[in-house]
């Protein structure tokens, strides 16, 4: 079974709103073992949107548009059905007291174009939509399914699980197999190297296996496509140890795990506690390492400041002499906090000031420095990019190299 995804909106288009529609029905549908071969968006035109319809009904046998059902003249998914269809819309009773009930619920009138909500193809059919003012609609013809959503993710996400996923289970049942997936998310390995080291692992066509750079983290994606769940799970079980074999020693976890998740279980496991210093990355670390699950235990403190020769003396805090160095002031602010603080692990982040600060996109030296009950480990990263990405990018490079060192034992600086 093969379907294609149709999301209207020239917001979408334009960069206004993430579509984040995607994300919940391609999820719920790979779960069923639906194909989804080709996504697209396409803005308020009618035309454009029926010839989208048209070419999807050509190479699918699902057709799925979320979005354009709303009551005003650019909301226009329900006239480009029934044109790529070649169908007259008629006033559907059903979808008329759908349309009804959300007003009368509320005490409020409604609008003469609302009544454009209540029209379906001929054929067609009301989908309920009990929170919001536009019902779904459901066309069958000519062998292909046709499903149209509203856009709200509110509405979408609730039509999609309560009553999308369960006809297509009842309509689909036998014909379709199942397909799983399992995320292993790695740090400390390039994608170069990672390619290197996996080497014909990426080629297998089921399971796959594929990867994803995402920051200083890289996520590999295993799917497998049978017809039993089983032995789905049992193909992407061989396929993990594969990489575990391969790359194992740079897998923090898997599926929702985090790193900040995976650096306080080590943490806990170890019976040590983290303060740490922010001197560009504007609370990032503070706030990873005090919101992940178990952090009330391991986390003390964390000092974010831009300029730590202004705080000298305040909020009881005794800084003493603070290098101007960038590197010597990154291990000096993670001694400092750790005895400060009373932790047994001091974590600091500096920046090399200069001419980065002067253009939206620049290259950056950042310094990374931990403190272990004393013993000081030191690593300079240099990367480009925009500010607001590279706080993040700063922090989550510190914690990879404290991930390393509590998991392997790795200094800072090590490659």
């Amino acid at each position: 079974m093969i379907c294609e995804l149709i999301f209207t909106g020239t917001e979408l288009l334009l960069g206004q709103i993430l579509n984040t529609n995607a994300q919940v029905i391609e999820q719920e549908l790979s779960a069923l073992g639906i194909d989804v071969y080709h996504q697209i968006t396409v803005g308020d035109n009618l035309q454009r949107c029926a010839a989208a319809i048209q070419q999807a009904a050509g190479r699918a046998d699902l057709i799925i548009v979320g979005g354009g059902l709303g009551p005003t003249e650019d909301d226009i998914s329900r006239e480009a059905l029934a044109e790529a269809c070649r169908m007259d819309l008629v006033q559907d009773e059903q979808a008329l007291a759908m349309v009804r009930r959300f007003f009368d619920r509320r005490g409020i009138p409604y609008s003469s174009n609302n009544l454009k909500q209540a029209l379906v193809p001929a054929g067609g059919k009301a989908i309920d939509n009990p929170i919001g003012t536009a019902p779904g609609i459901m066309l069958e013809q000519a062998g292909k399914i046709y499903l149209l959503l509203p856009g709200p993710p509110m509405e979408f996400n609730m039509m999609v699980k309560e009553q999308i996923i369960p006809f297509l289970r009842g309509k689909l049942a036998g014909r379709v197999g199942v397909i799983k997936s399992r995320v292993l998310k790695c740090c400390g390995i390039g994608e170069s190297l990672l390619d290197e080291k996996l080497g014909d692992l990426l080629k297998s066509t089921n399971p796959t296996l594929a990867p994803t750079a995402k920051f200083a983290e890289i996520h590999l994606r295993i799917t497998a496509k049978t017809r039993e769940a089983g032995l789905a799970g049992e193909m992407i079980a061989a396929m993990e140890s594969r990489v575990h074999e391969c790359i194992g020693a740079h897998i923090f976890g898997a599926d929702e795990d985090t790193l900040p998740g995976a650096v306080t279980r080590l943490l806990r496991e170890q019976g040590q506690t983290i303060a740490v210093a922010e001197n560009f990355t504007g609370g990032y670390l503070s706030y990873d390492l005090s919101s992940a699950a178990g952090g009330e235990d391991t986390f003390v403190a964390g000092l974010v400041c831009r300029d730590y020769w202004r705080l000298q003396g305040k909020a009881g805090l005794v800084l003493g002499e603070v290098p101007a160095a960038p590197g010597e002031r990154a291990g000096y602010m993670a001694a400092m906090v750790r005895e400060q603080f009373g932790a047994g692990i001091g974590l600091a982040v500096a920046v090399e000031s200069g001419e980065a600060a002067r253009f939206k996109v620049a290259e950056y030296n950042f310094y990374l420095a931990g403190d272990f009950n004393g013993q000081l480990m030191l690593s300079k990263v240099t990367w480009s990019g925009e500010r607001e990405a590279m706080t993040r990018f700063a922090a989550t490079m510190a914690m990879v190299r404290l991930w390393r060192y509590l998991k392997h034992g790795l200094p800072f600086d090590a490659r």
